[in-house]
């Protein structure tokens, strides 16, 4: 089960549509074209079947960087079936290469958060406590903030745990820069 599919527009539903029609008739260029340009739109599914695909090497070059990258943004978009997989990649990436991946990973998810993409939004704060060397409480519970004023209700609880681990003063700063994020995002819909 996909949790995330809700997020998904009919668009991305036909195309997913389109890559595993490509895959079952052998046109691995023009399914591997699909699922990257998927996995850029944050399209979880994509990316996880992505990741898999980079992996196991067989219609493409094996890249084990690039399925640990879409592989991790997977996971922190919901898809739980990549933890597998994360764990083989783990074991074949230095700690150094997974800093810099991981730096790979907040930056695209940044990009697309500022842009207004939800579930980036979400992935970043997730991304800000399973990715980085050291929990970054401070950005985590910035983009929790985000998330709950976005109307994404599920994101509450963790703001709220964020609050613990954070410096009174440095909390207020913290909701300063939230609400210019907020304010950002929300003016690109009006």
């Amino acid at each position: 089960m996909h949790s995330t599919n809700n997020v998904y527009s009919s668009n991305h539903k036909i195309q997913l549509k389109e890559v595993y029609d490509n895959l079952r008739n052998k046109e691995f260029s023009e399914a591997i074209i699909k699922l990257k340009l998927l996995s850029e739109k944050n399209v979880t599914i994509a990316q996880s079947l992505y990741s898999k695909v980079l992996y196991v090497g067989n219609i493409t070059t094996q890249d084990f960087e690039i399925s640990y990258f879409w592989a991790n943004i997977a996971r922190l978009g919901g898809e739980k079936e990549n933890e597998n997989l994360l764990g083989k990649l783990d074991n074949l990436i230095s700690k150094d290469n997974k800093i810099k991946i991981n730096e790979k990973i907040k930056n695209f998810l940044s990009k697309l958060a500022v842009s207004g993409n939800k579930l980036a939004i979400i992935q970043l704060a997730k991304c800000n406590l399973e990715l980085s060397e050291e929990p970054n409480y401070e950005d985590a519970y910035k983009w929790f903030n985000i998330a709950v004023a976005l109307g994404i209700k599920s994101a509450k609880n963790k703001r709220d745990e964020m609050i613990n681990n954070i410096e009174t003063q440095k909390l207020f700063e913290i909701q300063k820069e939230s609400n210019k994020i907020f304010n950002k995002i929300k003016n690109l819909g009006d």
